[in-house]
């Protein structure tokens, strides 16, 4: 604690009163305009504007500024002012589709920016039609191109970014990097939309700023901060409906400011969920879950200094879906309305601490992150009093960085580390992997200049992971569990190091026009089940074997992405080539099972090749723009370069067709629809089967009724409205032809205070 108390104090700013700007953000008909970009020039002081449009910008010294606002879909707009008191700043922008978006900061702790050369995409969680989905945050963001899902039933789904998933992408939520998710395929990451304002997602290596598991991209999730912006309570309350599970969620976030520049915000969730029911109406056993979720967020905002101390603790109760579902004589449904957990299940408990805190001075920025995450996951299979398998994991993580923004050549200077101590529960009637601990740390630079229409960008890093199996512990020598090699002291000692490092640039040709072209490296420390796997997984019909002698992966990547603006027009068009050395997979082996009849399943190591372009063109039709519509798609193909096979579980091609009218007068209600297709995966890998393509529809309708000050938010989306039935190929499940969730009738309400 001491320590802890002489970090804080090094990098505890100047806390001294100043002013402030505040205002809101309007199109030319009135209406708000939510994520609009407000900063200072030539300053690091910034921030977005709320669903209402209004803004605050705190901590300003006296003098002259100058004040800009972009939006996407606007022109950029550059005021002159002169800062003596606190002041009230409206702005009114014009539709333009001309402009590039300049969003500033994507990532505080790491400092990295919009201009960078990494391809970086944004999603807004704050339309009423994200809240709620059964699928969680990944619902809404599988639609990005270049993102996909697998999923293991409703309320868990991982993560694919260009074809890289599962702990190859690195989620950084509350400033913690989630290491909860790392033990198996069918562990989700344990979050859900509650207090998410949007998320940044980074494509590609990004190992050089977020370290280990960052090979394939990283997902940025940023909080809910309106309740900074008001000396009010402001905050919403809730509830979403879904038809295809009997699924109701509640939700409720309270907060505001003091004149004392103190914050506090409080977000509450409640979710229960039915067996959902595939296409042709056959409910899928055991597919329910439910969900229990609190996040308190406090803090400080003043003249060069902000912090953060916020907790969520989330608490899951998932069905597990057996592999013999869809036999009828084995199907776990009961009642169309059953709610209570039955076996097997998962109980799944999540407690994460976090403190952020940014200070900024005329010729330094620091940022600090310190938190700690504990996690609780039992899977219960033969009896409720028992637990078939039983992990806790303790998760402390830190973040600093220095930075020198002002010079000709920005520098930032930064240090993570991570302490991970995973253990079994000793009344475990299985154990899959040994208790273990896990050490890393990494420090990296990042340089970055502009030179005319030119940004350039540099980083390397140096990391270091130690990983420590012991089998020592009295409940795995009576287990019989076996380290390779069976050292006499039952402990195993594994070291990764090396380096990483990112080189591209950004040409921004005019206001229409840009081109960024990146050369990154990433790499991936073998988890504890890729090293130490001996044992059977419940939930599954597998015995699994890891291997020790593993080396990290290593990934080369190549990539360019355009963006044009034009009048009503924008596109975006990337594309990439990456090669992965010593890429773990998973497979069923050729040895002969035990007397259970569990069949046995490996990992091996191999080289691979990934490569494949990503699309999104927009245009804006009619007056006022009512009428947007998109096009957007991916492609990915990769290949196990030593076999000169296809690689397994590669997502399919798949295009997203989007349309949305804004009716009314005053755009206050919209009518949407989607179209998601899914090409057929014929390019199937090891121990695969070819997997048919589908088309789903979903469409609906949002309006907004404002009562003063307040508004309320109603909704409907129909997803799958033409109730397909289909299993997908990233399915975690599809060896077992259990099929996805059918028609989904979606109700939302949230009124806004």
């Amino acid at each position: 604690m001491r320590l802890l108390i002489i970090v804080i104090l090094i990098f505890f700013g100047n806390k001294t009163a100043a002013q402030s700007i505040s205002g809101k953000v309007e199109d030319r008909s009135g209406e708000p305009i939510a994520l609009a970009n407000i900063y200072l020039e030539n300053s690091t002081i910034g921030t977005t504007t709320g669903n209402n449009g209004k803004y605050i910008l705190s901590n300003i010294k006296k003098g002259d500024y100058q004040l800009v606002v972009s939006a996407m879909g606007y022109k950029t707009t550059k005021k002159n002012i002169s800062v003596s008191e606190n002041q009230k700043v409206n702005i009114t922008l014009k539709e333009s589709k001309d402009e590039l978006d300049e969003v500033l900061i994507v990532d505080t702790q790491t400092g990295l920016t919009r201009k960078t050369p990494y391809n970086v995409s944004t999603i807004s969680m704050q339309g009423i039609e994200n809240k709620g989905n059964p699928n969680g945050m990944m619902g809404s963001l599988r639609e990005l191109p270049g993102l996909y899902g697998a999923e293991f039933g409703q309320g868990i789904i991982k993560p694919f970014i260009r074809g890289l998933g599962f702990s190859r992408i690195v989620t950084i939520y509350q400033g913690n990097k989630l290491e909860n998710h790392q033990w198996g395929a069918d562990h989700g990451l344990g979050i859900n939309d509650l207090g998410i304002k949007r998320v940044e997602v980074v494509k590609g290596p990004a190992s050089v700023l977020y370290g280990s598991g960052a090979l394939g991209g990283v997902l940025l999730v940023k909080d809910e901060d309106d309740y900074i912006n008001s000396e009010k309570i402001t905050g919403n309350l809730g509830t979403t409906y879904n038809s295809v599970s009997r699924g109701i969620r509640t939700y409720a976030s309270a907060g505001k400011s003091f004149k004392s520049d103190l914050y506090f915000n409080v977000d509450l969730a409640v979710e229960n969920h039915a067996d959902y029911q595939n296409g042709d109406q056959r409910i899928i056993g055991n597919s329910r879950f439910n969900s229990k979720s609190l996040r308190l967020h406090s803090g400080l905002k003043k003249e060069n200094f902000e912090n953060k101390l916020a907790f969520t603790y989330n608490d899951q109760d998932l069905g597990i879906i057996t592999d013999e579902e869809m036999l009828p004589s084995e199907s776990l449904a009961t009642t169309r309305n059953d709610r209570e957990m039955q076996l097997p299940f998962q109980e799944v408990t999540d407690y994460l601490l976090s403190y952020n805190q940014e200070t900024k001075n005329e010729n330094f920025e620091t940022s600090l992150h310190l938190s700690h995450h504990f996690n609780e996951r039992r899977e219960i299979e033969t009896a409720r009093e028992l637990t078939d398998l039983g992990l806790k994991q303790n998760h402390t993580f830190f973040n600093a960085r220095l930075s020198l923004p002002n010079r000709k050549i920005k520098h930032s200077f930064g240090v993570q580390g991570s302490f991970v101590k995973t253990k079994n529960f000793e009344n475990s009637e299985d154990f899959l992997i040994p208790d273990a601990d896990v050490f890393e740390s990494g420090i990296y630079y990042l340089a970055s200049v502009t030179m005319n229409s030119w940004y350039l960008q540099g980083a390397l890093r140096y990391d270091f992971r130690k990983v420590t199996a012991d089998a020592s512990a009295a409940y795995l020598i009576a287990d019989d569990f076996i380290l390779p090699g069976n050292p006499e002291n039952r402990k195993l000692t594994r070291d990764f190091e090396g380096f990483t490092g990112s080189l591209g640039a950004t040409k921004k040709f005019n206001d229409q026009q840009q081109l960024k072209l990146n050369f990154s490296t990433g790499f991936r420390a073998p988890d504890l089940a890729e090293l130490f796997s001996n044992g059977p997984h419940p939930g599954t019909n597998r015995f699994e074997k890891g291997n020790d002698s593993f080396g990290r992966e290593q990934s080369y990547q190549v990539d360019a992405t355009y963006s044009f603006r034009k009048n009503k027009f924008q596109a975006d068009v990337s594309a990439f080539g990456s090669l992965v050395q010593n890429y773990i997979f998973f497979t069923a082996s050729s040895e002969q099972p035990p007397e259970n009849s569990q069949e046995i399943w490996s990992y091996n190591q191999t080289d691979t090749g990934f490569y494949g372009l990503e699309f999104e063109v927009k245009y804006s039709w009619l007056t006022q723009n009512r009428l947007e519509t998109s096009i957007s798609g991916a492609i990915v193909r990769a290949e196990d370069v030593d076999a000169g096979e296809h690689l397994s579980f590669i997502p399919p091609d798949n295009f997203n067709l989007k349309a949305t009218y804004f009716a009314l007068s005053d755009k206050s209600m919209s009518i949407f629809s989607r179209l998601r297709i899914i090409n057929d995966q014929n390019k199937v890998g090891l121990t695969e089967e070819e997997t048919p393509g589908y088309s789903l529809l979903n469409f609906g309708a949002n309006k907004k009724f404002s009562f003063g000050k307040n508004s309320l938010d109603a909704g409907f989306t129909i997803h799958n409205a033409l109730d397909k039935t289909y299993v997908d190929h990233m399915s975690l499940l599809r060896a077992f032809n259990v099929s996805s969730p059918g028609r989904n009738i979606m109700l939302n309400l949230k009124y806004n205070f």
